[in-house]
């Protein structure tokens, strides 16, 4: 077993790891990633373990990972690449161990002008270089990014790359199956197949590795245009040039070029008529350039035009959100009907502010932010003015309720049948040759959320992935949460008496009643009817993304919703 293998899969690296992967995947924007952290963290200790136990046997698969197509701003589609928490917790490993214990990989991330995807540094240590560079003489620049820089990695050249480097056979076949992305929902994605990386070309834009890989790459480059009156920095595949002639910085982008086109790679050409000034710039630095996200003049940095319009239109749109919701709750006469109103507006907007301000905390050019804070108050004045006038004719109950503090009248009342329960732990979940899967969900056609009108007509369904059997029913007056709970109580009825039972949902409610054993404050009765169908089963409940591809959750998903309108047809009918 060689070093840096052995150092990989250490139980102290791989924990060190998953708490790497846990404190940014638990407060995710994407709530399939937040799960798949709960789920993990549940039993982390049994999973590291098997992990390294596999690892170290040679049997541990990467798990199919799932591919997700995203628009670009500037059109066309990004092919993001989520993994499972076991391939990341590897992939971290993987990637600490080079960094902590290869020379040759220290070499490259301590690379002074890399500033991106590598440790201790990032955007102010750039800002602050192309600072010193312009006040040593440096005037002359030409900005570009490298086109589809993750996609045209040469994945296999780059391990080879670090092969040369060490001498441990199975680190790098891990890293090289690490690195290989193998799409689960390949036939989903159809078309869109093609954005995302083959074997041998392009790394997973989302992988903790990818990064690494394109700083590996690009090393040379580093090296190759900082010297000889030259200055590059570097944010993984943006960059730019400073010279202190315009010669020197323009032979220095045409061998840049060069490098890259020999690596396989094109960037933006400031040259072309067709490039716009957004991928690639040239000029003095007096006119001032853009870069990193500000716009940087001799002795000026600032937020770029682009940042500063996108914070306007972010705040304008929490804004319009208000509105919205304030209407909702007037029309409605109810404090729960929707949550972002009057003060939660303000509330939202100042943390979104917060952030981008601390984001552009280098900004030495106050007059820029004052301009607008002032144009941002603008807006936020007329919102205000926008309130006064909705309020002018309201009485106390509704300026509360649209003010942002709930009426204690609106919240409904209980009965004794109402105390929270939780599901008591069941005897531990074992995958056997009898276990079947099974997948469910539930829909409902409603005309709001508001108080007793988050009801409507239901649908709920049910899948057997061994047997393709399928079923659906629909009901009347219920909600989104009681037709999920049902289609869960109808499949383990019609199921096969099995010991274990495996449920696909991509409810939140059910997951989190069953396995997190969160308390249930409603539907008890259903809840109990549950409770006496699953006799001596024991339940896993794996909780799937909606509306993402999986063929079984799409397949539930129509049949639910065919039987929530059959229902509503026979609700309206006289």
């Amino acid at each position: 077993m060689g070093k840096l293998f052995e150092h990989a899969t250490k139980r102290e690296t791989l924990y060190r790891a998953w708490r790497r992967i846990h404190t940014n995947g638990r407060t995710s924007k994407a709530q399939e990633t937040r799960v798949a952290i709960e789920q993990f963290e549940r039993t982390a200790s049994r999973e590291i373990h098997r992990i390294q136990e596999r690892l170290r046997k040679g049997t541990f698969e990467f798990d199919p990972q799932k591919g997700v197509a995203k628009r670009k701003d500037t059109g066309g589609k990004r092919g993001i690449v989520m993994a499972s928490v076991h391939n990341r917790v590897v992939e971290r490993a993987l990637l600490d161990t080079l960094q902590e214990k290869s020379a040759f990989i220290k070499d490259v991330i301590t690379m002074p002008t890399s500033v991106g995807g590598v440790p201790e540094r990032s955007v102010p240590h750039g800002l602050k270089l192309i600072d010193e560079a312009i006040k040593d003489g440096f005037i002359h620049f030409i900005r570009s990014d490298i086109s589809g820089f993750f996609d045209h990695v040469p994945r296999k050249a780059v391990i080879d790359r670090i092969e040369s480097n060490l001498d441990d056979m199975r680190f790098i076949e891990t890293l090289n199956k690490a690195t290989t992305v193998t799409l689960g929902n390949e036939v989903a994605l159809g078309e869109d197949r093609a954005i995302f990386p083959t074997n041998d070309e392009g790394v997973a834009q989302g992988s903790p590795l990818s990064p690494l890989f394109g700083n590996i790459l690009l090393y040379d480059f580093d090296n190759k245009f900082n010297k000889d009156g030259l200055i590059c920095i570097r944010f993984i595949d943006d960059f730019i040039l400073l010279a202190k002639s315009e010669h020197e910085v323009t032979r220095a982008f045409h061998d840049a070029k060069a490098f890259l086109t020999a690596l396989g790679m094109s960037c933006h050409d400031p040259f072309s008529k067709n490039t716009k000034s957004d991928k690639a710039d040239r000029g003095k630095v007096e006119g001032g350039f853009v870069f990193l996200g500000y716009r940087i003049l001799p002795g000026i940095i600032q937020p770029s035009a682009s940042a500063r319009k996108s914070i306007k239109e972010t705040v304008n749109s929490h804004l319009s959100a208000g509105r919205q919701s304030i209407s909702e709750v007037l029309k409605a006469g109810n404090s729960f009907e929707r949550r972002q109103r009057y003060a939660q507006t303000l509330v939202m907007i100042d943390l979104v502010l917060q952030g981008w301000g601390q984001a552009f905390a280098y900004c030495n050019a106050p007059y820029v932010l004052d301009d607008l804070d002032k144009a941002i108050d603008e807006s936020i004045a007329n919102f205000r003015k926008w309130y006064v006038r909705k309020m002018q004719q309201a009485d106390w109950k509704t300026r509360r309720r649209t003010g942002g503090i709930c009426l204690l009248s609106d919240i409904q009342p209980k009965t004794f049948d109402d105390v929270p329960i939780t599901l008591e732990k069941g005897k531990r979940f074992v995958t056997t040759s009898k276990t079947i899967t099974i997948s469910t969900d539930g829909s409902v056609i409603t005309q709001g959320r508001r108080l007793g009108k988050d009801r409507g007509s239901g649908g709920w369904a049910f899948l057997i992935h061994e047997t393709g059997e399928e079923k659906s029913g629909s009901a009347s007056n219920v909600t989104n949460n009681q037709m999920e709970l049902r289609a869960v109580i109808e499949a383990l009825r019609h199921a096969p008496p099995t010991p274990s039972v495996k449920i696909r949902t991509d409810s939140q409610y059910m997951y989190d009643a069953i396995e997190k054993s969160s308390s249930i404050k409603k539907n008890q009765e259903m809840w109990g009817e549950y409770k006496k169908i699953l006799t001596d089963r024991s339940i896993k409940v794996i909780w799937v993304k909606g509306h993402s591809g999986d063929p079984q959750n799409e397949r539930v998903d129509k049949l639910a919703n065919l039987a929530a309108q059959r229902q509503r047809k026979t609700d309206e009918t006289p």
